[in-house]
């Protein structure tokens, strides 16, 4: 556990060192989102929002920005590792990724450290952003005390095992940059983070689904927005939990076949 924890926290220190080479990206960190929330909340201004509006029936007005701090703090959380899974990809082709292989920590731990610490480069400085927005944004109704930690461990969770499963994609695919379109502005259109996926047609909803942050943003919005109790909002903690259980399961399954191809061929590109 020492030694995990140590490699852990030497991973945190690269990946900050790789990615934090300038202090203006600290700046970028923060005016980039905030730039994005204030572009979707006045994208609504030209309809009509009232109480009779179309929307009104999945969000109440006032409740608006909150939808879209809510919306855009889970989307950072996810893309900031399609980044990192994407830098991961980069970093194969130049042949400085063998580490993943030659390390005496488990292959599953060197891929959810290094998401989590790409986690905590890229969201703690819009989520404190967030933090003092919510000050100023009505429509907070929490179920409870708890109920912000709760959601803060959901997204953390979620968008880590979310992180290993895209790093095992992105390490051993030939073509990184499709997939970066794939699962990038999809994500953003259709996983409820500016429209609720209710509001969507059938079958942007089933591709809605896909996502796991879907999940986890209906049971933020359900904990802070709506002041939803756990028995409520069990039946979407089972669907989730079982999403990640999949990407997990999906994600050591992959692990293996790609050291058996790599065993059988010499080669790190599996598909």
């Amino acid at each position: 556990m020492r030694q995990l924890s140590s490699y852990l926290w030497a991973e945190i220190i690269k990946e900050h060192r790789h990615s934090f080479h300038s202090k203006m990206i600290y700046f970028s960190l923060l005016v980039w989102p905030a730039i994005m929330f204030v572009t979707a909340y006045y994208s609504f201004a030209p309809f009509r929002l009232g109480p009779d509006s179309p929307l009104a029936r999945f969000v109440a007005p006032d409740q608006l920005p909150l939808f879209l701090l809510t919306g855009y703090l889970g989307y950072i959380f996810y893309w900031c590792l399609v980044q990192s899974a994407w830098q991961m990809s980069f970093e194969r082709q130049a042949g400085t990724m063998e580490m993943i292989f030659i390390s005496p920590v488990n292959r599953l731990a060197f891929l959810y450290g290094r998401s989590l610490s790409s986690l905590v480069e890229g969201v703690w400085l819009f989520f404190c952003f967030v933090l003092l927005a919510l000050l100023f944004v009505g429509g907070l109704h929490p179920s409870g005390l708890w109920a912000p930690l709760l959601a803060f461990v959901i997204l953390l969770v979620s968008a880590v095992i979310w992180g290993g499963f895209l790093s095992v994609l992105f390490l051993f695919s030939r073509d990184a940059s499709f997939l970066y379109t794939v699962l990038d502005e999809p994500m953003l259109i259709f996983s409820g983070v500016r429209l609720p996926p209710m509001a969507f047609p059938f079958w942007a909803k089933v591709i809605s689904f896909c996502f796991p942050l879907t999940y986890a943003l209906q049971l933020i919005r359900g904990l802070l927005m709506k002041g939803e109790t756990l028995l409520v909002l069990a039946p979407k903690i089972g669907y989730l939990a079982v999403v990640l259980l999949v990407l997990v399961s999906a994600t050591v399954l992959l692990l293996k076949q790609a050291e058996k191809h790599m065993k059988e061929t010499g080669n790190m590109v599996m598909y």
